[in-house]
């Protein structure tokens, strides 16, 4: 059952001292932002049933986060510290003689309540600042940045040892909860552990042969991953009657267990192929496989000479002159930026409700459709150099004044990625899953957001 606010104090709180019951600018403006009642519409359409135990208050859940995300803690970290503060406590509403929520179920509640939840929050957050005359939106700008998946640069061995890992730790637990107890499966993770300290000793070595050594070893283990693959066949389909057989929780977890084997035999099978083909001289393998925990993480190549080739998600932010973020996406792979720029702008016009009189992005949006599109739109000034070669007239054009003073503005938004990046993480998820790199952005840009309104407040003051 959703609950939005905490019924009411305990007689405890209100025997503290007014010291203790005052907060920080900070977290007092925070605060009124957080209590307005559009916070919670986003929670009540889409987890409005009445069964059930209650849920975490959504304004506890909402402090909680922006706590977590503000200071970089873990989710235990965040309870230690939040019980252990009276300024946190009252920030969170949470009472002196009540408990803070475990840091699973937190975890869990990111989850469930999913990225639609924070588009919607940021959409709301935003047009409070409209209504405050915080946000005027009379300038856009538009980049893209790379979210890392949390994961290890991939190789094929790498990738065949993890996958047989899992699958062999999958296998003993099924049977040990006693399912197909007298077929044979034989644990080979050692073998593969002997291959991997033999490719580490080879590329220490830095000889010409290291390379067809690592092949070596590499087609070995694939050979036993086959071997590990067929016999973990042979353990789903025999763990099939245990199901009927045994008690009822021994039963679900039985299922539970062959879901997670028959997902990670997909998994694996996908990496031995793509090894396959790498070892027979294929360099070039389309939607090729980085992690067997991660699998809609894509190698993204930022297109930047001293850049290196990231393992992850594509992410594209729209700011406005006072640094506020009106949207945000996470894409898979890595879609070209030349059509990122529509519907990013009708997002963004959506939640501004007004259309730009200037807009600026990189080259990677630079294209004639593009500039029709903007001109359409009613925007005066566009700010979109073209890539590659250009004529006579459009480097003139380029070259204006407005148009450069357009640009050097369009830079500063480096300048918010780098902040959100080492301040807030942006560029490193924590959650794995295209929907996972969406939750963790949304909850950056969200603090970002509440930090800059702050900020904002302030000078106007």
């Amino acid at each position: 059952m959703l609950r939005l606010r905490q019924p009411q104090e305990s007689l405890w709180d209100h025997l503290l001292p007014p010291q203790a019951r005052t907060l920080s600018e900070e977290l007092a403006t925070v605060d009124a932002l957080l209590s307005d009642e559009r916070c919670f519409e986003p929670y009540r359409q889409r987890f409005h049933t009445r069964t059930g135990r209650p849920t975490v208050p959504v304004e506890q859940f909402l402090r909680l986060m922006y706590l977590k995300h503000r200071y970089t803690l873990g989710y235990e970290t965040l309870v230690r510290e939040v019980a252990d503060s009276l300024h946190w406590r009252r920030f969170c509403h949470i009472a002196l003689d009540a408990t803070v929520p475990h840091p699973t179920t937190l975890s869990k509640l990111v989850r469930k309540y999913g990225p639609e939840v924070l588009h919607d929050l940021n959409t709301v957050l935003m047009r409070k600042a409209r209504d405050r005359k915080l946000l005027r939106g009379r300038k856009l700008r538009v980049d893209t940045t790379v979210i890392q998946a949390p994961i290890e640069h991939p190789t094929d061995i790498g990738l065949l040892d993890d996958g047989v890992r899992v699958i062999t730790r999958t296998v003993k637990r099924l049977q040990t909860a006693g399912a197909a107890v007298r077929t044979a499966f034989r644990d080979r993770t050692r073998t593969i552990k002997r291959a991997l300290r033999v490719v580490g000793q080879t590329l220490r070595k830095r000889t010409g042969d290291a390379k067809a050594a690592v092949e070596a070893q590499t087609a070995r283990v694939l050979r036993v991953a086959r071997q590990v693959v067929r016999q973990a066949e042979r353990i789903k389909e025999n763990s099939r009657r245990a199901v009927q057989q045994l008690d009822a929780r021994t039963g679900r977890a039985i299922r539970q267990g062959r879901h997670q084997l028959t997902a990670m035999l997909t998994l694996t099978r996908r990496v031995m192929a793509q090894t396959e083909q790498r070892l027979q001289g294929i360099r070039s393998i389309p939607d090729r496989l980085v992690s067997v925990f991660d699998p809609e993480a894509r190698p993204i190549c930022r297109g930047k000479l001293s850049a290196k080739t990231e393992f992850g998600y594509k992410a594209l932010v729209t700011e406005t002159e006072e640094r506020l973020i009106t949207h945000y996406e996470v894409h898979m792979g890595n879609p070209a930026d030349s059509g990122l720029l529509g519907p990013a702008f009708a997002a963004h016009v959506h939640v501004v409700d007004r259309t730009p009189a200037v807009a600026a992005t990189d080259r990677g949006f630079g294209s004639k459709t593009n500039e029709a599109f903007l001109t359409e739109q009613g925007v005066s000034k566009i700010s979109l150099p073209y890539p590659g070669r250009r004529s006579e007239q459009r480097r003139a054009h380029e070259r204006q004044r407005w148009f450069r003073r357009q640009q050097r503005w369009r830079a500063g938004q480096e300048a918010t990625i780098s902040l959100g990046s080492r301040k807030y993480r942006w560029r490193h998820s924590r959650l794995r899953g295209d929907a996972g790199a969406d939750i963790w952005l949304g909850w950056g840009v969200l603090t970002y957001n509440l930090g800059r309104m702050i900020t904002l407040e302030a000078a106007r003051a």
